[in-house]
């Protein structure tokens, strides 16, 4: 389950480029956001070390919502929120086995 999150939080980031590349030239594109990219690796790493946690099931969906919604906070450059997400991720995570 954890493996499937990872991989769609990459697919999830890898789409958003994708679609923020078709909407403007080639010329004008302007480089990725450290911010944003710093933010989704953050998100990318928390979700890695939930793999090594005991989830239940409704724990893995709650998971699951909380990067979707960090995500979000990342893509809309909506960092002190997604720290915010991220704090409750962690403290999610340091309550499980």
């Amino acid at each position: 389950m954890i493996k499937r999150l990872i991989l769609a939080a990459a697919i999830g980031a890898a789409l958003t480029g994708a679609s923020l590349a078709q909407d403007k030239p080639a010329a004008q594109e302007p480089a990725a956001d450290p911010a944003v990219e710093a933010c989704l690796q953050k998100a990318f790493e928390l979700a890695q070390s939930a793999e090594e946690k005991k989830l239940s099931d409704a724990d893995l969906d709650q998971l699951e919502q909380m990067l979707s919604k960090m995500e979000g906070h990342c893509d809309a450059k909506e960092t002190a929120d997604a720290d915010k997400v991220a704090g409750e991720i962690k403290a999610m995570l340091d309550s499980k086995k």
